[in-house]
């Protein structure tokens, strides 16, 4: 069966919904059916991960929806019931062809509103000489509430128009009719969403983890640094809220990889910056540093409660159950330190100082610095050459400290590629950064296994033996020590095989 045709128009100031009625019923009959208000709030990640995927997510009359982009390949609703707690988290939602959907797009992150709106709808219907609906006209006022504040808020009106079966020519006069009011837009979830963000002076994909700045090759170094510096900052800013409310982990772990590119930046951008500039805001991003590295920490491990026990027969499983009530003992105690320390003067200070630095207004023309492309030159392959001569130098009896520190290396390496590849061809510097990543990545989970085992064993140590829970404890512990030593051995023992590809020609 043929879809029912649809259109809608957006109205101007000019063209009230009430004056587009009036000048129709000079020509139609309408019957007016009523009026109906709903809240509408679309859901999706901090970082976009349902929209980059193509799909949307709201909430409405209590029930969840999930659709794609045309609302035809997936449509799903999930009721969330009076009362209660609207889902945050893939591992929240109930069995269901929902949750099967969300799960792979959200990881570890939370659903949160982007965008809300209140929307009164009133419905005319167009009557013709036998008393028969031939078409049905709805009038509709937007009203963002997200954001809160009044002085913000603008209402966007729009007139829709909708097909009755049989009657395709009554709706092909009323859109004729119509086509001198406002204009034209697509009728879908889509773009309402789009127009509600866009009254709020915001776009769909305004954040992102990932690392982008768009330098040109003759741009003098010192205007290239502030303006990474000046990204990173801004990524900062935008997730300090959401480490305070403990939104989800990622907004502390975008914070810390900022703050680590940042620190990287003072290693390598060496004499861009005045010394005593450099020094005191190496100090501050330091501290950054330490003190949101016991949160984090204790994140990465709660994250993988699912991996630890899966790891272990099904019998050895309860006493990880009393490890991780442990942490999330622990983390709680450490997020009030980390709060805390976030609101104190010293932390404001350094980002409002750094702020301050970085709106400077330099003091020499930009074409007296140092052009950033050969510094970038310098920079690459100063990092490249010594990751290769680290990684070369390993053997099957080098300590495990000096993977560690070539993991350090390939860190400093990768952070410079970011930096600077907005200067370099595209292509080549991707197929770059694809290869080092894979190196970095067994890198990262060899380091990951080495700290955990530190952990796992001091926590291990500090068991008080004489009861069944420590002796729980303690058997699982162990099992959990014997699993992530394998492992780490297996990953060893593929170190060469993996250099070797990505230090190729």
């Amino acid at each position: 069966m043929q879809q029912l045709a649809q259109l809608s128009r957006k109205l101007t100031d000019t063209a009230s919904s009430e004056e587009v009625i009036a000048r129709l019923s000079d020509k139609y009959s309408l019957k007016e059916m009523g009026v109906t208000k709903t809240s509408i709030t679309f859901l999706d990640t901090f970082d976009w991960r349902l929209y980059s995927n193509d799909r949307l997510c709201w909430i409405q009359d209590r029930t969840l929806y999930l659709t794609d982009f045309t609302e035809q390949r997936i449509a799903l609703s999930l009721p969330t019931g009076k009362g209660k707690k609207l889902f945050r988290f893939q591992w929240q939602f109930p069995e269901s062809a929902m949750k099967e959907e969300l799960s792979p797009l959200l990881s570890m992150r939370a659903l949160l509103p982007q965008a809300a709106f209140a929307r009164t709808e009133k419905e005319y219907r167009v009557i013709n000489r036998d008393e028969k609906t031939v078409a049905i006209l709805l009038c509709s006022e937007l009203i963002p509430t997200i954001p809160a504040s009044e002085e913000d808020r603008v209402s966007i009106a729009s007139i829709r128009l909708r097909e009755i079966r049989g009657y395709h020519k009554w709706y092909l006069k009323l859109s004729r009719d119509l086509a001198v009011f406002g204009e034209s837009q697509p009728d879908t979830m889509l773009h309402t969403l789009q127009t509600v963000l866009a009254a709020s002076l915001r776009s769909p994909m305004d954040y992102s983890s990932g690392f982008s700045v768009a330098l040109r090759p003759d741009m003098g170094s010192t205007t290239a640094a502030k303006i990474i510096y000046r990204t990173l900052l801004n990524t900062m800013q935008r997730n300090e809220q959401g480490i305070i409310e403990d939104l989800d982990s990622e907004f502390l772990h975008d914070f810390r990889v900022a703050v680590r590119r940042t620190r990287s930046g003072f290693s390598q951008l060496k004499k861009v910056l005045e010394a005593e500039v450099t020094d005191r805001f190496k100090e501050d991003f330091r501290y950054l540093g330490n003190i949101t590295g016991p949160v984090r920490d204790l994140d990465v491990y709660q994250l993988m409660e699912e991996d630890y026990k899966a790891r272990l027969p099904q019998h050895l499983q309860e006493g990880l159950h009393f490890f991780f009530e442990d942490l999330s003992r622990q983390r709680k105690r450490e997020q009030k330190k980390l709060v805390r320390a976030l609101r104190s003067q010293h932390c404001k200070s350094i980002i409002t100082d750094w702020e301050q630095f970085l709106g400077q207004e330099e003091d020499g023309e930009e074409n007296d610095q140092p052009a950033i492309s050969s510094l970038a030159d310098r920079v690459i392959r100063k990092r490249f050459e010594r990751v290769l001569r680290d990684g070369q130098a390993i053997h099957a009896d080098t300590p495990d400290e000096d993977l560690h520190r070539l993991r350090i290396q390939g860190k400093k390496l990768r952070y410079s590629l970011e930096f600077f590849k907005s200067i370099y061809d595209a292509e080549d510097m991707k197929l770059l950064i694809k290869q080092l990543k894979l190196l970095q990545n067994d890198l990262g989970l060899f380091n990951d296994l080495s700290v955990q085992q530190e952990m796992l064993t001091e926590y291990l140590a500090a068991i008080k033996p004489g009861t069944v829970k420590s002796k729980k404890l303690s058997v699982a512990i162990g099992g959990l020590l014997t699993n992530l030593y394998h492992e780490q051995v297996r990953l060893r023992a593929r170190f060469e095989k993996v250099f070797k590809q990505f230090s190729t020609q």
